[in-house]
C-alpha cells in the first residue's frame, strides 16, 4: 500500500523522536515539509563546510579569488581527523578548487582550515547572514580543541542548512556555473554510511550530500533528486549516547523518503 505524505511525515519523525540528545530535522520536498526542531542549533561537525564552499564560490564569482589559483597549505593548518592532506608529503601547492573538493568529498580538515584562512571567518558568516541563516555560525577552525574548551563551537540548524542547499541548487547568490559545479562535487561524496546506506539502487547523481560526525554527533544533509522534483533534507543529530543510533535513524529516514518518492505516481 502506498503511504500518503502525512503518514511518511510521521514515520520520518518517529525515526528521531525518542532518540537521545538534541536534534534538528527538516525536509522540504514537492509534497510539503517535515520539521522537528528545525531552528535548534547543534554542533555542526563537518556540515559547516557547506557554507565555506558557498563563500569560496561567491568570492570566485566576484573575482576576489580564482579557483585555479595554487596556494600552499601552511603547517599550522595541518590537522588530523578526516581527510588525506595531513598524511601526504609537502606539495608545491594545491588549486583552490582541489581544496574545496577535498573538503567536501573526503571532509578534509586541513583543506578546510586553509580555505578558512583564504576566505576569512567573518566573510563566511556574513554570507550566511545574507542568505538568511541566523542560527548558524563559524567560530573556529577544524580540530581547534582549545577554542572548543573556551566555548567556541561551530553551530548549524536544519532550517539554515536547507537554505544553504537551496542557494546551491537554485539561489541567486552564485552563478549558474558555480551552482552546477557545487552540486557535482556534492554528488561525489565518499561517506555513504548514513542517508543512502539502506537504499539498494541509488543512481549516480541522484543524491548530492555532505556528512558530518564527531563523538555523539551524526549528520547527513543534501538533495535527493526525484522525478517529482528535488527533496532538500537536513538530518542533524547530536548528544547521542552511541553514534550508531544516529546513523541508523538517518538511514531509516533516508530509506523512507527514497521509497516514497520512487513509488509515488
Amino acid at each position: 500500500m502506498m503511504l500518503d505524505f502525512s503518514m511518511i511525515s510521521n514515520k520520518v519523525k518517529d525515526c528521531f523522536i525518542g532518540l537521545e540528545g538534541n536534534h534538528s530535522i527538516l525536509i522540504k520536498g514537492p509534497d510539503g515539509d517535515i520539521t522537528l526542531q528545525s531552528e535548534q542549533p547543534v554542533s555542526s561537525a563537518s556540515i559547516i563546510k557547506i557554507p565555506i564552499m558557498i563563500e569560496a564560490l561567491y568570492q570566485a564569482d566576484n573575482g576576489r579569488i580564482h579557483l585555479d589559483d595554487t596556494i600552499m597549505v601552511e603547517n599550522h593548518n595541518c590537522v588530523q581527523g578526516s581527510g588525506v592532506l595531513s598524511h601526504l608529503s609537502i606539495q608545491d601547492g594545491w588549486k583552490v578548487s582541489d581544496l574545496i573538493i577535498l573538503m567536501i568529498i573526503s571532509s578534509d580538515n586541513t583543506a578546510t582550515n586553509q580555505l578558512i584562512d583564504l576566505l576569512g571567518i567573518s566573510s563566511i558568516n556574513s554570507t550566511m547572514r545574507k542568505l538568511g541563516c541566523y542560527h548558524s555560525t563559524l567560530m573556529r577552525k577544524m580540530m581547534d580543541h582549545e577554542s572548543l574548551k573556551l566555548g567556541k563551537d561551530n553551530l548549524m540548524c536544519a532550517s539554515d542548512t536547507v537554505t544553504l542547499l537551496q542557494a546551491i541548487h537554485s539561489g541567486n547568490m552564485l552563478s549558474n556555473e558555480s551552482k552546477e559545479w557545487a552540486l557535482s562535487v556534492l554528488t561525489k561524496q565518499q561517506f555513504q554510511d548514513k542517508f543512502p546506506s539502506k537504499i539498494a539502487h541509488l543512481s549516480e547523481g541522484e543524491l548530492a550530500h555532505k556528512t558530518g560526525e564527531l563523538e555523539g554527533i551524526e549528520h547527513d544533509v543534501g538533495i535527493l533528486f526525484t522525478q517529482h522534483g528535488p527533496v532538500f533534507y537536513a538530518f542533524l543529530t547530536a548528544g547521542l549516547i552511541e553514534n550508531r543510533y544516529g546513523r541508523d535513524a538517518i538511514a531509516n529516514a533516508g530509506r523512507l523518503l527514497y521509497d516514497y518518492y520512487s513509488e509515488k505516481v
